[in-house]
């Protein structure tokens, strides 16, 4: 037993879990460093590659400039989710195009190993380039037709149909908050694109993008920027911690997208219990709450609600 951590590092497995971890901290930092680049925070990337690897070895892979030309989320996405690379950027935050991947093993060879995960990134690139450009084809307003054929609920009908009341609330919302005319109108447009990029190539294979990347498609079609932003930040926040909606429109969207969710799933005796929340109902609600709080919204979810069931 006393020899048992030497003789299996002496066999490539470093049982250590923090030892792993360092590691591979280390190796990175050390890659980075030679490539000239920076990595942002990836924590929760780093526990994963820990706990995939026996023997942890750090290189440096690369890829073609032109994908630099996507939006940054579409190519660090398969990088970091599909793939568990590690993203490089330069001092001002700009991508640059190359990666950090550990690979499970010595330093035998690694040229060849860099080749090969150089090959499936391009595989992977390749394909979001594909996706990324089909979908600027579409109109956003021909893809919140196509929500028709989308179920939302089976006990509450398709995605069209949440847009219309997201539509409603949102204006119902926006009048109550004060939002001068103009306001209104860019909250209610928000209100109609909100979802259109669920109906696109890249969210069905990127689902994690969905709001991100229709601010991106917003902006190319040539959306008021304030709609394009409040396409992102109606789904603000996500998680504890995250950032709030910035924008009045991105602020009523939000708003109406999740009272939305808690009036409908309520109304159809999907109520979250102790241990079952299957539509993030709790988490809509603390959503709420912290947008109300954070702008001081004068704002009585007691009239609201009752406005969000007669909708449904």
């Amino acid at each position: 037993a006393a020899d048992y951590l030497t003789k299996l590092k002496d066999n490539y497995v470093i049982v250590d879990q923090e030892e792993r971890r360092s590691m591979i901290a280390e190796q990175i930092n050390r890659v980075v460093a030679q490539i000239g680049g920076s990595l942002h925070a990836h924590e929760e990337l780093l526990n994963e590659v820990t706990y995939l690897l026996e023997y942890p070895t750090a290189l440096a892979g690369r890829f073609e400039d032109r994908y630099l030309t996507l939006p940054e989320e579409l190519v660090t996405t398969p990088m970091v989710d599909q793939q568990r690379y590690f993203p490089v950027y330069n001092e001002q935050g700009r991508l640059l195009p190359y990666f950090i991947t550990v690979r499970n093993g010595d330093a035998h060879d690694l040229n060849v190993v860099a080749e090969g995960n150089e090959s499936v990134l391009r595989s992977r690139l390749s394909d979001a380039e594909f996706f990324y450009n089909e979908d600027l084809r579409n109109a956003l307003d021909a893809n919140v037709e196509k929500l028709s054929a989308v179920v939302f609920h089976e006990k509450l009908g398709s995605l069209r149909l949440k847009i219309n009341r997201i539509v409603e609330l949102s204006t119902f919302l926006g009048r109550r908050l004060c939002y001068d005319e103009e306001a209104v109108q860019l909250t209610c447009r928000a209100a109609y694109l909100c979802k259109a990029d669920l109906a696109s190539h890249v969210v069905y294979e990127f689902p994690e993008l969905q709001g991100i990347i229709g601010e991106y498609y917003a902006r190319a079609h040539g959306e008021d920027p304030v709609v394009a932003q409040a396409i992102r930040e109606h789904y603000l926040p996500r998680f504890a911690g995250d950032e709030l909606p910035q924008t009045p429109a991105g602020v009523a969207v939000a708003l109406a997208d999740k009272i939305d969710n808690l009036a409908a799933f309520f109304a159809i005796g999907q109520v979250p219990s102790g241990s079952q929340d299957p539509y993030a109902l709790r988490r809509a609600a603390l959503g709420c709450i912290q947008i109300i709080i954070n702008n001081r919204l004068a704002l009585r979810l007691r009239d609201v609600l009752p406005y969000a069931l007669d909708l449904l």
